[in-house]
């Protein structure tokens, strides 16, 4: 992949500088457990998933839309017949969400000190506003990094957005994520460049709709620890 001379580089936050997947994962599982005494005979993991996708267009994405589609979904699955109790264990469930750990993936500290200085640094998610603004605050990585921006969709448009608004020429910028259809597809549109490092565990939506993946149009890295190395290479 040819690459032109980088000044800035975007890392997604969820699942590519920290965990976050991981965390909804084991609250769903909960939530599959709970609706399973129900005796419920639908694919609950299946019902609350498009439930999630319903509602991304009115509720966004983050831990309060989740709660949100995990409350619809119950009542939906066991026909209104599911106790305020649980109900209430739902909501909890969704509280506890929001104060999980800020667990920072290998190497992120490491490779982010050995950039800083070298390109300017930003964090591009999406989500909750306020939630993705505590995280970033929790995770430490303020020092290293120019700026965050936290948009409601990872588009296109949202890239050329923020591309103006640092003053930063699309083929001068580099995105690195965890998402082929958030963080690879929308930045190559634009002209940009993007290195995608693949989490083990990534929500199913952030996997779809990648018909357009080409794979020599971007590098693929095992680990954020190779960043260095490879932008090293790329702009000798």
């Amino acid at each position: 992949m040819a690459m032109n001379a980088i000044s800035s580089i975007g890392f997604d936050a969820d699942d590519t500088l920290w965990e976050s997947e991981v965390f909804f994962s084991q609250v769903e599982k909960k939530f599959t457990q709970l609706i399973n005494s129900y005796e419920v005979e639908a694919d609950i993991g299946k019902e609350l998933y498009e439930t999630e996708k319903r509602n991304l267009s009115k509720l966004g994405y983050g831990v309060k839309s989740f709660t949100l589609s995990m409350i619809e979904s119950s009542h939906h699955l066991t026909q209104g017949s599911i106790s305020s109790a649980d109900t209430v264990q739902i909501v909890q469930w969704g509280k506890e969400l929001l104060h999980h750990p800020v667990n920072l993936l290998p190497g992120v500290v490491d490779v982010l000190s050995r950039l800083q200085g070298h390109f300017a640094i930003y964090v591009i998610t999406k989500g909750d506003n306020f939630h993705q603004q505590q995280k970033f605050v929790d995770s430490g990585l303020a020092t290293f990094v120019t700026d965050i921006e936290i948009v409601q969709e990872k588009d296109s448009k949202a890239y050329k957005a923020i591309l103006t608004k640092m003053g930063v020429a699309p083929e001068e910028f580099l995105m690195v994520g965890n998402s082929v259809r958030s963080d690879i597809l929308p930045v190559l549109e634009i002209g940009s460049q993007a290195v995608h490092i693949p989490h083990e565990t990534t929500w199913q939506y952030e996997t779809e709709d990648t018909e357009r993946n080409d794979e020599n149009n971007y590098t693929t890295l095992e680990s954020i620890r190779e960043l260095p190395d490879f932008l090293s290479s790329m702009n000798s």
